[in-house]
């Protein structure tokens, strides 16, 4: 089977970014939400995120020959052009946006080689929208996003469960290279290989992706390493031990982390985060509950940078 065509359910954050990804590698694709007015606007992240990739990459070769003459060095003008040969944007904005095509309408995504659901986590939610594509999914691998939920329980809404697996990617996707392959107990090894495959021959705006295959279970690799560290910096924070700024410092300048644990969980969304700790909770007890400062930032929707505000201010 080969793939060439890719459907995406969900045109939020996560939903926008893995279609971009997608059409940044040449497929054809088709990202469906409830109406079009979200599907526009999941368009238009698309149009963002590839003009933004485009801007850095047209100041790429300027900044690079910037840094080697700020050593002393004098470049020749054939010097200089070498550089900016070797570092010329590859992103065509418009041919790149040409590959996307949206809709409102399930039908659309018939003719799919591969459907990846990116609605926000909730079980029921993605079981739902299982039982609404099965129809149209017999010939195609249907995929989740999901972070923490069990496609075991999705697949069971397909008539053929065994095309069913998570396809975990990192947000933002077209920097982050990881994607967590996890088969359910359905899934056959042909799918589980060709994703892995797929995932190996892709590329984002920085490097090549990378996918780990992991064993089912809620959180897999990344999460359930990543919001422990999340809930223990807010606890902190809350305590009074250290501003924010200090916390994410600290863990950057002191553990080597490219980025602190609260600007990640603005990043992430508070609300996801917590969404994802409650699975964590009810399936391995107390050590995932999420912090008082949390709930508090839920539930008064500081959700972090789409909503302008979380740990910091946008």
């Amino acid at each position: 089977m080969e793939i060439r065509k890719v459907g995406i359910i969900g045109a939020g954050t996560m939903g926008a970014s893995i279609a971009e990804l997608f059409a940044y590698n040449g497929f054809d694709v088709v990202m469906k939400d409830q109406n079009m007015d979200l599907a526009r606007s999941g368009y238009s992240r698309i149009q963002k995120i590839l003009s933004d990739m485009k801007r850095i990459n047209d100041e790429r070769p300027e900044k690079e020959i910037s840094r080697i003459e700020g050593y002393g060095l004098k470049l020749t003008e054939e010097q200089k052009e070498k550089i900016r040969t070797a570092n010329r944007s590859n992103v065509d904005v418009d041919i790149i946006l040409k590959r996307v095509k949206i809709t409102d309408q399930y039908s659309d995504l018939s003719g799919c080689d591969l459907i990846i659901e990116a609605a926000f986590e909730n079980q029921e939610v993605k079981n739902g929208i299982f039982s609404d594509i099965s129809d149209l999914s017999e010939k195609a691998i249907v995929a989740s996003n999901t972070s923490s939920l069990s496609i075991t329980e999705m697949a069971g809404h397909l008539k053929r469960p065994e095309q069913a697996l998570i396809l975990h990617f990192f947000n933002p996707p077209y920097l982050l290279p990881l994607v967590e392959v996890v088969p359910s107990v359905y899934t056959s090894d042909e799918v589980r290989d060709l994703a892995f495959s797929l995932i190996s021959h892709m590329k984002n705006h920085r490097e090549n992706m990378v996918p780990v295959l992991v064993k089912e279970r809620e959180g897999f690799i990344v999460n359930r390493l990543l919001i422990p560290l999340i809930n223990s910096a807010s606890e902190l924070l809350d305590a009074g031990i250290a501003s924010a700024k200090d916390i994410d410092i600290a863990m950057k300048k002191g553990a080597g982390f490219p980025m602190g644990p609260l600007e990640l969980a603005d990043m992430i969304g508070i609300d996801v985060v917590v969404d994802v700790m409650e699975v964590l909770e009810k399936a391995f007890g107390e050590m995932y509950k999420p912090s008082v400062i949390l709930r508090r930032m839920r539930e008064a929707k500081q959700l972090g940078r789409k909503t302008k505000i979380g740990f910091y201010k946008y």
